[in-house]
This record gives structure tokens, C-alpha cells and sequence, in this order.
């Protein structure tokens, strides 16, 4: 919130609190143009002027300088990397995602490069850090955030520009656990905040499953476990008592199990390297 500049305040403060707030407003208008093509798009047809940017003189002012070509580079090369992978993305959607991204296309006519654009401009996005810490705080893993755009943003929903392809959202998820699953492997967690949808921590294991039911029959999705831990992951097909069961041993709460059942379970989640 902006801090209250009353008249009575000392002029040198006034001027200092009111040049951090024109400093915060230039970097949020900049990361606009640079995550936002249609907001990139209109500055590159009418400059900081364009109705659409609906920009206070002053921004107007500071903008009217900017290199449109280094601009449309600059935004371009975030897209990239986040389609292609790079510095802080890893693999990249094309990769992580290609069956969902295949699948938005078929439904869609949508390329991977214009499912990126609309992601990079989403609040979800936001989310995602190119490194683990920022003064923003901890972020989140690029499948994790691509996971809560599909399932949360308006542009997969009724009438939005994605809205036919809302379906592709369990086989997103299935993609996304294997990529947070091998990431938290190779010591992600400790760096990162990691909770896709349906995790949950116990042992110091991330445990996550869900048995796809709704998902077409064309794509082979069966009720899979994923568990993971710094230098180990397990994805596999498992039922929902199996899983629930393992939770409760790494939970320490297997009371209810009888003890062979507990042992068997124990020993699995060791030769798993889980325990």
C-alpha cells in the first residue's frame, strides 16, 4: 500500500517516499511489457500514449525513451526460455509438457509458443522465480505454476481463449508431478516452495497422488503414486489404499496397520532409498 504522504510531512521524506513510489510503478509497468505481448504489442503500435497501456503522465514521460527493439527482444527471449528451457526454467514447457501441449493444440490450433505467451502473462506466473530466492520471496517450480494456470486461469475456462482445451488439465497435473517429483530429487525442495496441488509432506517425503478418473480414456492416465525426496523419486501406478498406507508409515501414524503390513511397507520405502 502506498505510504500516506500528508502535507504536513517533512519535505525531504515527502520527496524520497514519493521517488520509491515512482520507482515501484516504472518496474511494474516494465514487468508488463516485458511478460505481456498484447500490452507489448500496443506500446510498439502507440508508445507509452496508447490508450490501452492507460498510463499516468509521468510513466508516460519516463517511457517515451525506451528501445522498442530491445523491448520485443527482450520479451521474446523470456518466452523462449520458458518454452525451450534456460538459466531457472529447466527443461522448459516444450519438454515437460508435450503431450499437453500437443493435446491444446489439437483442441485449440494453438502453438506452444502462444500457450507460453498467455502463461508468461498470467498471475500464476508471477509465482515462478528464475532463481530460488528474490525480495519477492521463495518461488515456485515453472511445472507447478504451468499446473495452477491451466487449473485456475480464466483463459482455460468458459468463453476464454484456451476455454476448449479445460480437459487437458488431469494429463497437465500428471506431467507436472513428474517434473516436481524429479526436481525435489535433485534437492529443489530445499530451495523452492513445492506444493502442487494434492502434495503433501510426512518423513520428509513429498507424497502426492491422484487416480485420474476423469481423464480420456486415449491417454492412459492410471492412478499413480508420487513420492519424492532430495536425491530419490518414485512415480508409479498404485491404488489410493497403497498410497495411504505408505503415508502412514512415513507419517509415523501405522497404528491401524497390522504389523506385517507395516514392515512390508517399511522395507519397500527402503529399497525406494525413502527411509
Amino acid at each position: 500500500m502506498p505510504p500516506d504522504l500528508t502535507p504536513g510531512s517533512p519535505p525531504g521524506l515527502r520527496e524520497h517516499l514519493t521517488e520509491a513510489e515512482r520507482h515501484e510503478r516504472i518496474l511494474h509497468v516494465l514487468d508488463r511489457l516485458l511478460h505481456d505481448k498484447t500490452a507489448r504489442t500496443a506500446f510498439v503500435e502507440g508508445g507509452p500514449s496508447h490508450p490501452q497501456l492507460a498510463l499516468d503522465a509521468d510513466l508516460i514521460t519516463a517511457f517515451e525513451r525506451v528501445d522498442v527493439r530491445e523491448l520485443v527482444l527482450v520479451g521474446r527471449n523470456i518466452r523462449s526460455k520458458v518454452v525451450s528451457g534456460g538459466t531457472g526454467t529447466g527443461l522448459g514447457l516444450g519438454r515437460i509438457f508435450s503431450r499437453s501441449l500437443e493435446a491444446v493444440r489439437d483442441r485449440t490450433g494453438r502453438t506452444p509458443n502462444e500457450v507460453a505467451e498467455l502463461f508468461v502473462a498470467s498471475p500464476q506466473f508471477q509465482d515462478f522465480r528464475d532463481v530460488p530466492f528474490s525480495q519477492a520471496g521463495r518461488g515456485r517450480l515453472l511445472p507447478e505454476c504451468f499446473h495452477r494456470f491451466v487449473s485456475a486461469s480464466p483463459v482455460f475456462g468458459p468463453g476464454g481463449e484456451l476455454g476448449e482445451a479445460a480437459e487437458v488439465e488431469p494429463l497437465v497435473h500428471h506431467e507436472a508431478a513428474v517434473a516436481v517429483a524429479q526436481a525435489i530429487a535433485t534437492g529443489a525442495g530445499a530451495t523452492f516452495d513445492v506444493g502442487l496441488t494434492g502434495s503433501s509432506v510426512h518423513g520428509g517425503v513429498v507424497c502426492t497422488f491422484r487416480d485420474y478418473a476423469e481423464a480420456p480414456a486415449a491417454w492412459d492416465l492410471v492412478p499413480t503414486m508420487y513420492l519424492a525426496a532430495p536425491g530419490r523419486c518414485v512415480v508409479g501406478r498404485g491404488s489410493r489404499a497403497v498410497f495411504d498406507a505408505l503415508v502412514a508409515v512415513l507419517a509415523g501414524e501405522d497404528s491401524g496397520l497390522t504389523p506385517q503390513v507395516r514392515e512390508s511397507l517399511g522395507d519397500r520405502l527402503r529399497t525406494w532409498g525413502l527411509r
